[in-house]
C-alpha cells in the first residue's frame, strides 16, 4: 500500500509528464493501490484517479473499481469526500464506455442515509 509521500510523488510523475503521461502506468497503478492505503491515502487516491483517468483507457475499469471501492468505505463515505468520490464517478462513467445501468446502484450509493438529495448532473 502506497504513503502519502509515494502518492504525491507519483502524482507529479504524471503532472510533469504533460503530453506523455500515458506511459506512465506505473505511477498510475500506485495511485489507484492508494484506495487500500489508511483515510489520508484514501482521500489523495479519491482526487487523483479522475485527474488522470482520461489518459489510461486500458486502467478504466480499475479505476471505477477503485473509486466504487471508496464509495462502500466506512471511512470516506461519512465525510464529505464521499461525495466528491459519487461526482467524479458519474463523470467518469458518463466519459467511458460504461452504461451507468451496468453499475450495481447498492455499489454507487452503500451509504445512501448519508445522502439528503443527489441529482446526476451528468447523462
Amino acid at each position: 500500500m502506497p504513503t502519502v509521500e509515494e502518492l504525491y510523488r507519483n502524482y507529479g510523475i504524471l503532472a510533469d509528464a504533460t503530453e506523455q503521461v500515458g506511459q506512465h502506468k506505473d505511477a498510475y497503478q500506485v495511485i489507484l493501490d492508494g484506495v487500500k492505503g489508511g483515510t489520508k491515502e484514501k482521500r489523495l487516491a479519491a482526487q487523483f484517479i479522475p485527474k488522470f483517468f482520461k489518459h489510461f483507457p486500458e486502467l478504466a475499469d480499475s479505476a471505477i473499481n477503485a473509486q466504487l471501492d471508496l464509495c462502500e468505505d466506512e471511512d470516506v463515505s461519512k465525510t464529505s469526500a464521499f461525495f466528491s468520490i459519487v461526482m467524479s464517478l458519474i463523470y467518469l462513467i458518463s466519459t467511458t464506455y460504461w452504461i451507468a445501468g451496468d453499475v450495481p446502484l447498492n455499489r454507487l450509493l452503500p451509504s445512501a442515509k448519508n445522502l439528503m438529495f443527489f441529482i446526476p448532473l451528468y447523462v
